[in-house]
């Protein structure tokens, strides 16, 4: 598995205790979720009605219509996930500055539980995005803007893993850019690679992240 070093928080203009107070926030949710004999994924509209492999929740994406940042959730087969892995959201942000469409920010795997477990980006194909290089929206990681998406509970609580895990989103954003190549445009077929879907993730865990927090 690739993994990428994290950057300083600094570097990205969200500091660790920014990080902190996101991280406890979205492990009391999880907590909250947890007492109520629910989960993220579960209180995604349509999940009641039976889990399906493949099918995307909600649908269509859960969309912030004034900031334009959009999520959704799916599972792959059990074949193609990691061992431990229930599903995984992915986020988006607006297009570039004038442009059309959604640029795929990062993955986020959660287990049964919803607890977040591993953090990845994808190749172009994979979601049909308008690539942006890290540098353009690297720094979008420490403000985003899903709040304004339904169900709100569940779109607040990816804002903050987001927030958490910023300097590590940032890094692999960049550890994909490296993989893909420099000087990379819309027309190189790396792009279109369907052997090369992953470019980079790492593995995560909340209560680590908050542990380190707590230390520093």
């Amino acid at each position: 598995m690739r993994s990428a070093e994290p950057l300083r928080a600094a570097e990205i203009g969200v500091s660790p205790r920014r990080r902190a107070r996101a991280g406890y926030a979205a492990a009391a949710q999880i907590a909250a979720w947890a007492r109520a004999g629910t989960s993220a994924p579960a209180r995604l509209p349509g999940t009641a009605e039976g889990f399906a492999e493949w099918t995307q929740y909600p649908q269509p994406e859960a969309l912030d219509p004034v900031s334009g940042w959009r999520f959704f959730y799916h599972a792959h087969a059990v074949r193609e996930r990691l061992r431990a892995e229930h599903g995984h959201f992915h986020i988006f942000t607006p297009g570039p500055a004038g442009g059309m469409g959604f640029t795929h920010l990062i993955g986020i795997s959660v287990d049964v539980q919803g607890l977040p477990i591993r953090l990845f980006t994808t190749n172009r194909w994979v979601t049909d995005e308008a690539w942006q290089p890290a540098a353009a929206i690297g720094p979008r990681a420490s403000r985003p803007r899903l709040a304004g998406a339904s169900p709100g509970d569940v779109a607040r609580w990816l804002e903050n893993l987001v927030v958490l895990f910023a300097p590590d989103i940032v890094a692999l954003l960049y550890a994909r850019d490296a993989r893909m190549g420099s000087g990379i445009g819309p027309d190189d077929r790396r792009f279109e690679d369907r052997r090369l879907r992953i470019p980079s993730q790492m593995r995560v865990s909340l209560a680590a992240a908050l542990r380190r927090l707590a230390a520093a």
